[in-house]
């Protein structure tokens, strides 16, 4: 039986499919969450993530592990198809998975895929971080975004309890009008005094994901009506949006659909609302659409897709590649 794989590796977790070309799933699995390869610990959270994912997914499919046509990885932190990172992540996959062929790209470009079922359109992605990444008729790719936490990700879960972290510091110094993020950041990271906040969000672990986590805090201030809180939530709808209108200028797309993807659109509350209001004053005429598929199943199709060909044809991409 002829079979693919398709991964989506993220930060928070590594979700794996086994499927026929037909797209028919045979198997799901997950595993850990990865971090760019150059990071510390990088590979070897690869390889585990990796392995953890594709071996659950044999085991739903109740299927012993074998070879497979063509194997396909959307993964964070990797540039573009035939980038450094992607070759070094290929070489590492073939470690874990039999394969006639591998490919790794970027994982907006697979969730892109999904989302539009390789259709013209352009996604915007906001979790722990944050990109947004469209196509054309002519196949040509651009992107927006995907700077990393330390320098970009407007718009994201990191973003936003960021923003409240930093609004709070200067409700606490007076320097801006008091807020209920103040105490329910307090409660949330578990100090009795905000000055001890600098110990925990400098800690080495802390990161983009501890941020991340206190986009939860903002959500429900924002439910119960502290303004603060609502702004910092426009403010990210608005830095989404922005993500959206720069690709479409860049492919020079007047009218495109756009699907939000990601945990903080629909966890968060009011920044979908935020998304679209902005979205209404772009230069460019946008659609709202909900995703087709998943970015795992984006990967199982790019996947199909080499599967048919005698040879590997890319996308021609554009401005930057994914």
């Amino acid at each position: 039986m002829k079979l693919l794989i398709g991964i989506d590796g993220g930060q928070t977790s590594t979700k794996c499919v086994i499927a026929t070309p037909e797209l028919r799933v045979l198997g799901e699995g997950i595993g850990g969450g990865l971090v760019h390869l150059a990071a510390e610990h990088g590979e070897q959270r690869f390889l585990s993530g990796l392995n953890d994912a594709v071996q659950s997914a044999w085991r739903s499919a109740q299927l012993q592990p074998q070879p497979v046509q063509v194997a396909v990885l959307g993964l964070t932190g990797v540039d573009a198809h035939g980038s450094v990172e992607a070759k070094r992540a290929e070489q590492l996959a073939r470690q874990i998975v039999a394969c006639d062929a591998i490919r790794v790209h970027n994982d907006a470009y697979t969730a892109l895929i999904g989302a539009h079922d390789n259709q013209p359109g352009i996604i915007v992605i906001s979790g722990t971080g944050s990109i947004a990444l469209g196509k054309d008729v002519a196949n040509r790719t651009a992107r927006a975004g995907g700077w990393g936490w330390l320098i970009g990700d407007e718009g994201s879960a990191m973003a936003l309890g960021r923003a409240a972290l930093n609004v709070a510091t200067h409700a606490y110094d007076g320097t801006l009008p008091q807020t209920a993020l103040l105490p329910a950041l307090m409660q949330h990271l578990a100090i009795a005094d905000f000055k001890d906040c600098k110990r925990i969000v400098y800690a080495a672990d802390f990161g983009s994901r501890g941020f991340a986590a206190l986009a939860t805090v903002v959500s429900a201030c924002a439910q119960q009506g502290d303004e603060t809180a609502r702004q910092i939530i426009t403010d990210a709808g608005a830095a989404l949006a922005r993500l959206a209108n720069g690709v479409a200028h860049a492919l020079d797309l007047h009218q495109s659909p756009v699907a939000p993807l990601s945990g903080a659109f629909a966890h968060v509350h009011g920044l979908r609302t935020a998304f679209e209001q902005a979205l209404v004053r772009s230069p460019a005429q946008f659609t709202v659409v909900a995703p087709q598929y998943s970015a795992v199943m984006g990967a199982v199709i790019i996947a199909r897709n080499l599967a048919h060909q005698d040879q590997d044809q890319d996308p021609n991409y554009h401005k930057s590649g994914v």
